[in-house]
């Protein structure tokens, strides 16, 4: 019988083509041709022995064996990672942490962990990158980044990969955002309902928080009147100063926080971000990302 050989560069398209679900999305994300794409894979299939993708008229699902192959080829990746980063501790070029972070964890949280980092650990090179949620596991299987910071509502939680360690990190409590010349800015806390009849300025999200504003109103019993969407905390709380409508912020997202407005907590209900640092386990284990993780932990303590 003849031994199948694995080429590992044809792997990585293979699992750009199982997580994106087509060949053009991969093309995208790899800076390749489609055609390239889907004659990669053919060859692909032939080297292994097995077909591991059905071809469907739009996108692509994957045999059992490919389903099998993804999560094998996500150890892989990981162990490949991890023995880079361990590598790197022999060699004379400077070691170095790459993380990925929402945009609102560089505001505070981030600032306090790299100066505690950067106190204990002088010798590491710390790279900061913006990543998109949706691209969490590929930029971390890619070795791209190393430790990534991410979110998510805690009324609307969204799948984990099992495959990646994670770290949850204390939540982010959503804030009542008031002009400071409001009625009810002298309260010390607020149900959303008190705010059932107020205009609503509130912060745009991409899929799946897109409607992150209207669900929590509902929540309260409400459907909330929006006169302002912004993609920005800063115009937010901009806005609400100005007069144009009440809002509701993360505590992370108010820093530098504004004179003419007020924050409030909410009673029940509340709502939070749940923070959480996503690492490949392989990659956890290893120094300086574990160094980094403790540093991380201790600084959301202090920040939270």
């Amino acid at each position: 019988m003849m031994a199948h050989v694995i080429d590992v560069r044809r792997l990585r398209i293979f699992v750009a083509v199982a997580e994106e679900g087509s060949f053009t999305a991969a093309a995208q994300r790899l800076y390749l041709t489609q055609s390239a794409v889907s004659q990669q894979m053919s060859v692909f299939e032939r080297e292994v022995g097995i077909a591991l993708l059905r071809r469907m008229p739009r996108g692509v699902t994957l045999t059992p064996a490919g389903e099998a192959l993804v999560v094998r080829a996500g150890k892989l990746f990981g162990e490949i990672s991890a023995i880079e980063q361990e590598m790197r501790t022999f060699g004379e070029s400077q070691q170095e942490v790459r993380i990925g972070a929402f945009a609102t964890a560089a505001l505070e949280l981030l600032p306090q962990a790299l100066k505690s980092f950067k106190a204990r650990r002088p010798d590491i090179r710390v790279l900061l990158k913006s990543v998109p949620t949706e691209d969490v596991a590929t930029r971390l299987r890619d070795g791209d980044i190393q430790v990534l910071l991410t979110w998510e509502y805690d009324f609307a939680p969204q799948p984990m990969d099992r495959t990646l360690a994670q770290l949850r990190l204390p939540d982010d409590p959503l804030l009542v955002v008031l002009p400071a010349d409001h009625p009810l800015a002298g309260r010390p806390d607020l149900a959303l309902a008190d705010l059932a009849n107020e205009r609503w300025v509130v912060r745009s999200h991409r899929p799946p928080f897109e409607h992150a504003y209207e669900t929590m109103c509902r929540i309260a019993g409400f459907e909330p009147d929006i006169a302002f969407r912004t993609d920005d905390y800063q115009a937010l709380q901009g806005l609400v100063a100005a007069g144009m409508g009440v809002s509701l912020a993360p505590a992370l997202s108010l820093t530098p926080h504004r004179d003419d407005v007020v924050t409030l907590p909410l009673s029940e209900p509340t709502f939070t971000r749940r923070v959480t640092a996503l690492t490949l386990p392989e990659v956890s284990r290893t120094a300086p990302v574990a160094d980094f993780l403790d540093v991380l932990r201790e600084s959301a303590e202090m920040v939270g």
